[in-house]
């Protein structure tokens, strides 16, 4: 129907672009203005008829247009219908149609007849405000969501997750910028859309022209179709993606740097439809990957302030130990000089004689120290102790001592103390009345170290010094041996036999009285 001069409604509606049409129920016919063929994607020239309004409008949206008519023309409310159309050039339209039933005196309806309007802008501009709508919401949860996280892991998981829903992706990943041994390669951190199954079978990805913008931080890289970009399928040994690879034609990637500066990793989007990222879903998770770069830092800064505040707590926490350890030892050592004092004294028929009996018992004591300074209090060698209480007597020629084990073994801090002790007085009365106080006496340590029950048997034997003759009563050096058998729950044994002193300890190792 062309508008004319005779008829100036059909000019107002040509004016206003509306589409006028009208359909006769008993033929069949379409009788339309050239508007509403223009709405199909139709020349003036063409004819409408119901086999073209059948083949052209949208599948989904003919059923919706045709319980509408039927209403209208059971019920007679008017036609209000919106559906799309299919031009001949295969892109797809909106159009608004409104009508009513004209009927016969019986009420029979006989004829529609209406209008239509092209909606497409309008419904693109609705399209375009949902997903900004849906994207700000979206937006706003990730924000929400990374500002109560501080959990490295939640929140990469949390930004692939929402980044590969943003974007329209079938699968994303994040990447973490993390180097091997050759200084190349990243481990796959997150991902999103398919099971992670679906790329542990590959290597990871490498410093290829295609990767290498997201990995350097240089830009974000967008492809309508990655396989035709000329840095595409150039490295062996797959020459583009792997066998079996999800399939990746549309491919976005966008680095995520830190406010340093420093790449931490990329985001990366494929889908196996060409022409699915736009510059808009590119802004859009180029915003989340300033996000993410922000939760990260900010993660990785508590990471960095627990990690301190607990190598400071284990600090204090070793600093009080050894402030309790250094007033236990200074207590302890303080109780074997006052004891070393009294009984020396007690036991010496001289200034002379206490001042040289204290000064030796003193620096054995020194000795012990020392001893268990060199092994951080942990301990001390037992070989060590031996040869460094008889170093003393070794000679200029032929060392006057033995010593023999079947292993070298550690004994704890207490035990230490009274075996360099005793030994020291052992050493000191041999020097004195014993094997070491001529020039061809010796001294013979052997000890063996079982494991069942755990413990050490030490012998000391001297021989080819004067005659041994027992003493008539227990000096300090006797007690203070014995007194292995309270420090560190040993048997001690003395055997002043003639031809030499033969003194044997059986110490426990791992003892109760161990301290």
């Amino acid at each position: 129907m062309e508008p004319t001069e005779s008829d100036p409604l059909a000019a107002v509606l040509a004016a206003g672009r509306v589409g006028y049409w009208e359909h006769d129920l008993q033929t069949g016919l379409f009788r339309v203005s050239d508007e509403f063929k223009a709405h199909w994607g139709l020349p003036p020239e063409a004819s409408f008829t119901t086999d073209v309004l059948r083949r052209n409008i949208y599948p989904d949206d003919a059923p919706g247009r045709a319980a509408l008519i039927e209403q209208t023309l059971a019920t007679g409310v008017a036609l209000d219908a919106e559906y799309r159309v299919i031009w001949p050039d295969g892109s797809v339209h909106w159009m608004n149609v409104r009508g009513t039933a004209e009927r016969n005196r019986k009420g029979h309806p006989t004829r529609l007849i209406g209008v239509s309007l092209d909606i497409t802008d309008r419904k693109r501009a609705e399209e375009t405000l949902r997903a900004e709508s849906e994207s700000l919401e979206l937006l706003n949860k990730i924000g929400a969501a990374l500002g109560g996280n501080l959990e490295l892991e939640a929140i990469v998981q949390i930004v692939t997750d929402a980044a590969t829903q943003l974007s329209g992706a079938q699968f994303g990943a994040f990447f973490y910028n993390v180097l091997d041994a050759q200084g190349e390669s990243y481990t796959l951190y997150t991902i999103s859309g398919v099971a992670r199954e679906a790329f542990s079978k590959f290597p990871m990805p490498r410093n290829t022209q295609v990767f290498e913008p997201t990995f350097r931080g240089t830009g974000i890289m967008r492809s309508d179709d990655i396989r035709l970009d000329p840095r595409y399928g150039k490295n062996d040994p797959y020459f583009g993606m792997p066998k079996g690879h999800l399939p990746v034609v549309s491919y976005l990637a966008v680095p995520v740097i830190s406010r340093s500066g420093a790449v931490l990793g990329g985001l990366f989007f494929g889908h196996e439809k060409p022409g699915i990222f736009n510059e808009r879903i590119e802004r859009l998770i180029a915003g989340i990957a300033a996000q993410a770069a922000v939760a990260i830092d900010n993660a990785n800064l508590l990471q960095s302030a627990q990690a301190e505040l607990e190598e400071r707590r284990r600090f204090e926490s070793h600093q009080e130990l050894l402030l309790a350890e250094l007033n236990h030892r200074v207590k302890n050592t303080l109780a074997i000089v006052l004891s070393i004092a009294t009984q020396t004294l007690r036991n010496s028929d001289s200034p002379e004689a206490f001042r040289h009996g204290f000064e030796a018992r003193i620096l054995a004591l020194a000795e012990a120290h020392n001893l268990l300074t060199d092994g951080n209090w942990e301990g001390a060698s037992l070989r060590a102790i031996l040869e460094r209480v008889l170093q003393p007597y070794r000679g200029a020629g032929t060392p006057r001592y033995v010593l023999d084990g079947n292993r070298d073994v550690r004994v704890g801090p207490k035990t230490a103390v009274s075996l360099v002790m005793a030994l020291n007085e052992l050493a000191t009365n041999a020097a004195k009345y014993g094997a070491l106080s001529n020039s061809e006496g010796t001294v013979k340590v052997n000890w063996v170290v079982s494991d069942d029950p755990a413990k050490i048997h030490l012998r000391w034997e001297e021989a080819g010094g004067p005659p041994v003759v027992a003493p008539r009563r227990t000096g300090f050096g006797s007690r203070l041996i014995r007194a292995l058998s309270n420090d560190a729950a040993a048997e001690v044994m003395m055997d002043f036999a003639p031809s030499g002193l033969i003194c044997t300890f059986d110490l426990p190792l791992r003892s109760g009285a161990e301290a």
